[in-house]
């Protein structure tokens, strides 16, 4: 309803617009009369200034016509401005010369300047211009500037000399009794020991001790390899005849499903099954939508309906309420007689107390009548009031019965719409309905569009079929897949035949040249333990010179260190003590020198200045006699030019005496506007041209404003107009409040919509997750929680186990723990890789595989109970000594491979072999008052 109200109001809200717009346009056309009439104004206005200056120009250029003798006075006006443009420079030249001789006299009378030196000079040799006796002063000045400035420089280099050789004779003495206290030192710079050596000769033969173990141990481990690898290749073959078996099972099983069908035969025969599906699905919601869209006739419908059909077509209702509106005026023209027929009745009543003072004959003082019937018979009483009373609710009724008829005929046109709109979606949907059928190949007689219950039961059945198909297919693939996958495996397995095959080949020919590598170790061995014992007894003698000990095993680098650190340091103290002696030297004869230069310029500096001095007073009193001369010449020229000025002066008053002109002023203003005269008439001639084109556009906008199209169009007044827009717009506010209050319940409608399938949608996930938590808290409350601990509890192992067989992988290579059911708890067994992958209890292993295991187990529980953090140290303590010399390699390398992860690793051992291993050390040294020392070992 409110839709369709908002439509009403979008209807009368156009009309409302149309009127304002007609309202606009003739306030449009007053406004471009008014304008009319502003320019006609203004062209009125601009052409009466045209006029104006017309006039001026006019007097200006009559007045030029009667003053052609100014002419005559141009060039005597000319020479007067010369001359006195040139006595005024004159003057203020001649001011300027008298400043500066007062500031010359001034600079001579202070008392630095010694004027008695002018009586010693010979001035008659000297130059006659004070010019070049200043750029005399200027060099000799800049000579005295120069040479001041390297005697300054000078002084500071001296002083700066001589604090750097005290330095540098206190650094040399320090230096030297350093060399001195340690003159033991100087022989590492001759020869030093070769420790290096000894080191790297220890270091290969405990490789060739490490090496001859290895080869002991590889002997044992290749003949437990080749049987090993030749038991894993008949392993192989029976696994690989047991799947070529099972290929050829899944293979006659895809031939049983496919039924000589291809995959893509399927495939296309589900997606036209899938096509067929969505047809119905549409029928279904086709015939739905039928049945929306159908008339209902049942009994409940129209019993318990909010909507109310008009029972009449609108042509009725509008015929009736012409008739009730004409029924409606006639009582109200008999309401305005009963209102007069009250007013009436109370003014009889009211003047009835008057009649008894009426007599018969007399004139009545109201009307004037002589006779008085209403005195003898009084009119009897009417009951108008009531009849007044009963007119108004009659009329009443009317009202509310026009409202009604009113609605109902707006009711009856907005649901013949609906009906319309009803018939031609119901004719979409059969066409569509009929479209559907032909693609589906059925004839519309066998699918009825009123039978929905049918429709949904084709559906099922054809989703039923659907599902089937899928199901074939899913079984297809998945054999296929399997198929796939036992090919992939037999593939595997015979590349890993092949390669165990290259492996025997491979350790055969290795075992053919194991005693050859024996002998070769050997003899090598042999050769580094001789040239061990001589580099011994070198490197004893070579050390007692130095106050050193031949190092232990494992400590050379301590030594080479130490005994490299005293060599630089010596070296560095006997280049130190060279360098300062070279430096002292080359500073004291600096120092002679500078000296001797600044003896020099102090002589040339005071020469230079008292040479300065005299010039500087010969040069001011040049300067003071070159003034007084300037004066001079100044002031005679000054007097000729004036005298020049009043001649001419007089001539031209003479001149003038003959003419009309009074004065100069007149004639030079004269003279200037014979200069503009050209621009004069150019100026008249163009205020002809507007004053004629702004009289022709005042014409044609006079014939403008008394068009009579214009005033045809002005029907009414602007008042009229201005009242009947604001009335027009009130109408269209009123209409667009309206439309905007039943746009607001609309959209609010479909906001209330929108929240509630959102509310709908957070319902069913809460349902799912309050499922989802009852079905934890079930499980966490079966058995006391039992059951829930024991499920964590297993894959908190199966991660545990994961990370230390990953990890006992990369150092053993054989053994992997796995999980043993248990009554008890966690029980745990090891799987021997060796030994066909037998599993044993783990007391079973021997000490040093024990300790290879728990490291694995400790390795593995760091990285799960870190929670999400880094554990970045570790700390092994003992276990080293039970393990052979290739596990201890392989341990080790693991451990240096975390620190490579960024976790530091600390060993606790007395084990020397694990020792070497490691640089970074601490020794727990017993001191002999029994309390222990840490100590760093580099």
């Amino acid at each position: 309803a409110c839709e369709l109200d908002l439509a009403d109001f979008s209807e009368q809200t156009g009309e409302f617009q149309k009127e304002i717009n007609r309202l606009l346009a003739q306030q449009t056309l007053i406004a471009e009369t008014s304008a009319i009439k502003s320019q006609i104004e203004s062209h009125e206005t601009t052409l009466q200034k045209a006029i104006t200056q017309r006039l001026a120009v006019q007097k200006k250029l009559d007045e030029l016509a009667t003053a052609e003798n100014a002419l005559d006075f141009k060039d005597d006006i000319q020479t007067i401005k010369q001359k006195q443009q040139v006595l005024k420079q004159e003057n203020t030249a001649l001011t300027a010369l008298r400043n500066e001789l007062k500031q010359i006299e001034g600079t001579l009378a202070l008392p630095g300047y010694d004027t008695s030196v002018l009586a010693q000079q010979d001035l008659a040799n000297r130059p006659e211009s004070f010019t070049e006796q200043k750029q005399a002063i200027d060099g000799i000045r800049n000579q005295v500037n120069l040479f001041n400035a390297n005697w300054q420089s000078e002084i500071i280099l001296l002083r700066s000399l001589s604090s750097q050789v005290t330095e540098k004779q206190t650094a040399l003495d320090e230096v030297s009794a350093w060399l001195e206290e340690h003159a033991t030192d100087k022989a590492l710079m001759e020869n030093f020991p070769e420790l290096d050596r000894l080191k790297n000769l220890r270091i290969a033969l405990d490789a060739f001790d490490e090496k001859k173990k290895a080869l002991g141990k590889w002997s044992k481990s290749t003949s437990a390899a080749l049987q090993k690898n030749k038991t894993a290749i008949d392993t192989k073959n029976n696994k690989l005849t047991q799947l070529n078996k099972h290929l050829a099972d899944e293979e006659k099983k895809l031939e049983e499903i496919a039924q000589g069908n291809t995959l893509e035969q399927i495939e296309e025969l589900q997606a036209e099954q899938k096509e067929r599906v969505k047809s119905f699905e549409e029928l279904v919601s086709l015939a739905v939508a039928n049945e929306k869209l159908s008339p209902q006739s049942s009994f409940f419908f129209g019993l318990f309906g909010k909507k109310i059909v008009p029972d009449r077509n609108a042509e009725e209702l509008e015929a009736e309420l012409e008739a009730s509106k004409q029924q409606q005026k006639q009582e109200e023209n008999i309401r305005l007689s009963l209102e007069r027929a009250v007013f009436n009745d109370a003014l009889l009543a009211r003047m009835s107390q008057d009649r008894a003072h009426l007599i018969d004959g007399k004139p009545c003082p109201l009307c004037g009548s002589a006779e008085h019937p209403y005195a003898k018979r009084p009119p009897a009483p009417a009951n108008s009031q009531q009849a007044l009373l009963d007119q108004r609710i009659k009329i009443k009724r009317l009202s509310v019965k026009v409202s009604e008829l009113t609605e109902q005929v707006k009711l009856a046109h907005r649901y013949a719409e609906r009906n319309h709109a009803k018939n031609n979606q119901l004719q979409q949907i059969r066409g569509r309905w009929l479209t559907l059928c032909n693609q589906l190949n059925t004839a519309s007689a066998d699918l009825d569009i009123t039978k929905t219950g049918m429709m949904k039961r084709l559906l099922s059945t054809e989703s039923t079929d659907l599902k089937n198909i899928a199901i074939l297919l899913t079984k297809y693939k998945g054999t296929q897949r399997r198929i796939a996958k036992i090919k992939v495996a037999i593939e595997k397995i015979s590349a890993t035949i092949g390669q165990l095959q290259t492996t025997i080949q491979t350790i055969d020919t290795e075992w053919q040249t194991e005693p050859q590598k024996i002998a070769e170790t050997e003899s090598a061995s042999a050769k580094v333990l001789q040239e061990e014992q001589e580099l011994v007894t070198k490197l004893t003698e070579q050390l007692s010179l130095v106050g050193e000990n031949l190092p232990a095993q494992g400590k050379e680098n301590l030594l080479i260190d130490r005994l490299n650190s005293r060599r630089q340091d010596y070296e560095s103290y006997a280049s130190r003590c060279k360098s300062l002696t070279e430096e002292l030297e080359l500073l004291v004869s600096k120092q002679v020198s500078g000296q001797a230069q600044i003896d020099s310029y102090k002589e040339r500096l005071d020469y230079f200045s008292t040479q300065l001095h005299t010039e500087e007073v010969v040069g001011l009193h040049l300067a003071l006699v070159e003034k007084q001369k300037f004066i001079a010449d100044k002031e005679q020229l000054i007097k000729q030019l004036q005298a020049e000025a009043e001649s001419l002066d007089k001539a031209i008053a003479d001149k003038m005496q003959e003419t009309q002109f009074t004065n100069l002023d007149e004639i030079s203003r004269i003279l200037e506007l014979m200069v503009s005269q050209p621009v004069f008439a150019e100026e008249k001639v163009k205020l002809d041209d507007n004053i004629t084109q702004w009289g022709t556009q005042l014409e044609t906008l006079y014939g403008q404003l008394e068009s009579p199209d214009v005033n045809a169009k002005l029907e009414l007044a602007p008042e009229e107009i201005a009242l009947q827009l604001k009335a027009a717009k009130e109408k269209m506010e009123l209409a667009e409040l309206e439309a905007h209050r039943l746009e607001t319940i609309v959209r609010e409608q479909k906001q209330y919509k929108a929240k509630q399938a959102a509310i709908l949608v957070q319902l069913k996930s809460q349902q799912a997750l309050v499922q989802q938590a009852s079905a934890e808290i079930a499980e966490l409350s079966a058995q006391n929680g039992m059951a829930f601990r024991r499920r964590v509890q297993e894959q908190m192992v199966e991660r545990l186990l994961s990370q230390t067989n990953a990890t006992l992988e990369k150092i053993s290579g054989r053994y992997y723990i796995r999980q043993k059911p248990s009554d008890r708890g966690l029980a745990l067994e090891i799987e021997d890789t060796y030994q066909g992958n037998v599993r044993r209890l783990p007391k079973t292993l021997s000490g040093g595989e024990s300790f290879i295991v728990s490291l694995a187990l400790a390795l593995g529980l760091s990285e799960l109970a870190n929670n999400g953090k880094s554990v970045d140290s570790l700390f092994l303590d003992e276990g080293f000594g039970n393990l052979d010399a290739e596990t201890l390699y392989t341990v080790i390398n693991t451990l240096e491979s975390l620190r490579a992860h960024g976790k530091t690793v600390g060993v606790i051992s007395h084990v020397e072999a694990v020792q070497k291993r490691f640089k970074a050390q601490l020794q727990l040294v017993k001191k002999p008052n029994g309390l222990g020392e840490l100590r760093k070992v580099s």
